[in-house]
């Protein structure tokens, strides 16, 4: 019997939250634009070198249409604001510079750039807010531009940097950049962006990708259609007020398939949940928009089944027949072909490649991608093994960011005979599901249940403002005989923005400085519900829901702007051993750039 071949499907998951405040006409956190100009670009253009690799993007309608914004230089975001010439800097600026100009990965980034590091160095390798006084004396004007060149410079992808000559020269350079490098860098990271969407319809056209959608503004699908359906999962979770629209999700994946055909041509087959979040009324939903597949964590096809993903002590799941094949999911009256991602191996790139050289991280994979082959022994079917992460959020804690290792993985792939990279939606044109899922777990990629997203004082806190809000614009639309249809219109654009799953994510889950900014700007969408009814906003959306701890400062005014941060601790004699999650926030009276 020859050697069977096993299919894998990479599925790069590229969202951003929506960060837009459209009262200020700014985004209030960067990443839109940096992980455009770092990776949303090249993890796609990377597979031109490799015509025989096929994968699957999830690409996020609220990350699109972020990117279209900047395109159209219709907003900025708080870091662009502190790009003027040096000289017109004021200390709220350069306050800022310091802050959050050292935001990226510290010893895989900064610390190969020698003049960058000390910079940092000389900044004092601080990281919590109020601390960059102590630090400005040291700093002369000429520092603040090269800082302002070193930053988004090194956001830009190394491969990209590395063919460039213009970028090599400022690298070799080092300091003493003049503005009009920093000018030209700027123009050039923009079309950088520009080329994002353009590369990926490029790629579908050519049929080497699948472009696949989410819900617009990435809720939490199965709480959108009745939050109550967290205690399937966890009975007896304290839970808010019952919120149950299903016609929120509905029109929100409707939305997304128009923008999908608007930017790409075709309208999308495959359907990420938010999350990976999945019910049976959303499979039900899903279907009647008529998608044709989803995906979902290998934690509800063992919940859905009723098994166990038994694994050897090295990860190797032993009982491959169950995990690496799609499934035929009944859910309310519709049927939808659905694929389980390897958790683990999703992981390891996520977490634990970073850890080691590109090359041995691919060869990790493609040996642990044979031993599922070799497990499968003499099966007659064809299997697929489901990959899916974050396609961003991994790379800057590897050497080399991306390069070495997706170079690696794609050309051992490419020249090993038995395996072979496809789209998911091909693989099940060819083979169909075998097996049935009569009862779909309700739940999440996180330990299988809705909890991240609600169940908490301040998580449900906020699930019941937004439910005031809703019923608000619903109360409206029904009360008035003539409703002004264009007021609706754009109070149910910001209830949908406020659906989304990052706040909640944040909320009663991460420290006060992560969370904080996330929640006012939650609040804000809110606020702005009731002034386009030409209502009055609720004065408890005035009031913080989280609270700083003791000791900690309380920030004032909101949307409250600076990154999420994940950056290597560092000590006075050099950088720390482990990692430390940067609460680098800004408070806006004290420290937000100047307009």
């Amino acid at each position: 019997m020859p050697h069977k071949v096993l299919y894998v499907a990479f599925v790069w998951n590229q969202h951003q939250p929506y960060y837009l405040d459209v009262e200020r006409g700014e985004f209030i956190m960067p990443w839109v634009r940096l992980h455009a100009a770092k990776d949303y670009y090249q993890m796609a253009a990377i597979l031109e070198n490799y015509p025989e690799i096929k994968q699957t993007f999830s690409l996020s309608p609220s990350l699109l249409e972020q990117i279209e914004v900047y395109l159209q230089h219709d907003a900025v975001d708080y870091y662009l604001k502190v790009m003027k010439k040096a000289r017109d800097l004021n200390e709220a600026d350069k306050k800022f510079i310091l802050q959050h100009y050292f935001d990226i990965q510290w010893d895989k980034v900064i610390c190969r750039y020698p003049f960058y590091r000390q910079l940092l160095e000389r900044q004092g390798m601080r990281t919590e807010p109020g601390e960059m006084e102590t630090g400005m004396e040291k700093f002369a004007i000429q520092d603040y531009l090269d800082l302002q060149v070193w930053f988004n410079l090194v956001w830009i992808d190394p491969e990209l940097r590395y063919k460039n000559s213009f970028f090599n020269e400022l690298i070799n350079k080092g300091r003493n950049f003049t503005e009009g490098e920093k000018d030209e860098l700027m123009k050039q990271q923009l079309a950088i962006l520009e080329k994002v969407i353009p590369e990926h319809r490029c790629l579908q056209q050519k049929g080497q990708i699948e472009i696949i959608t989410t819900a617009y503004y990435h809720p939490i699908m199965p709480l959108l259609v009745d939050n109550h359906s967290a205690l399937r999962a966890t009975p007896g979770l304290s839970l808010p007020r019952r919120f149950r629209f299903e016609e929120d999700a509905r029109t929100q994946v409707k939305m997304a398939v128009s923008q999908c055909r608007q930017l790409f041509g075709e309208e999308p087959r495959g359907f990420w949940p938010p999350e990976q979040a999945v019910s049976p009324e959303m499979i039900s939903l899903i279907a009647d928009e008529g998608f044709n597949w989803t995906i979902s964590d290998e934690q509800i096809l063992a919940k859905s089944m009723d098994v166990e993903i038994y694994r050897d002590g090295y990860g190797h799941v032993l009982n491959s027949d169950v995990l690496y094949r799609p499934y035929l999911v009944s859910a309310e009256g519709a049927e939808m072909p659905v694929v389980f991602r390897d958790h683990h191996l999703s992981d390891r790139i996520g977490f634990v490649y970073q850890h080691m050289s590109g090359r041995h991280a691919a060869e990790d994979l493609i040996h642990r991608l044979h031993k599922i082959r070799e497990n499968l022994g003499k099966n007659p079917d064809n299997f697929l093994v489901t990959i899916a992460l974050d396609g961003e959020n991994a790379w800057e804690w590897y050497t080399e960011d991306k390069t070495e290792f997706l170079h690696n993985l794609y050309r051992g792939i490419s020249a090993d005979p038995y395996l072979k990279a496809v789209t998911v939606g091909e693989f099940l044109e060819e083979n169909p599901p075998k097996r049935r899922i009569t009862h779909l777990a309700t739940g999440s990629w996180v330990d299988h249940s809705l909890t991240r997203w609600i169940g908490t004082e301040n998580k449900n806190t906020l699930w019941n403002y937004l439910l005031e809000a809703r019923e608000t614009v619903q109360k409206y639309e029904e009360r008035e005989i003539e409703a002004d249809k264009v007021k609706i219109d754009k109070a149910l654009k910001n209830i949908f923005k406020a659906e989304g799953s990052d706040f909640a994510w944040w909320v009663d889950s991460m420290p006060y400085y992560l969370a904080a900014p996330f929640e006012a700007l939650f609040r804000k969408h809110l606020m702005m519900v009731y002034r386009d009814l030409g209502l009055e906003v609720p004065g408890y959306l005035y009031d913080p829901v989280v609270k700083p701890a003791p000791g900690e400062k309380e920030w004032k005014e909101f949307p409250l702007s600076g990154p999420v941060c994940i950056v290597p601790g560092w000590k006075k004699d050099g950088l720390a051993s482990g990692a430390k999650i940067s609460t680098s926030r800004t408070e806006l009276t004290n420290s937000t750039p100047s307009e």
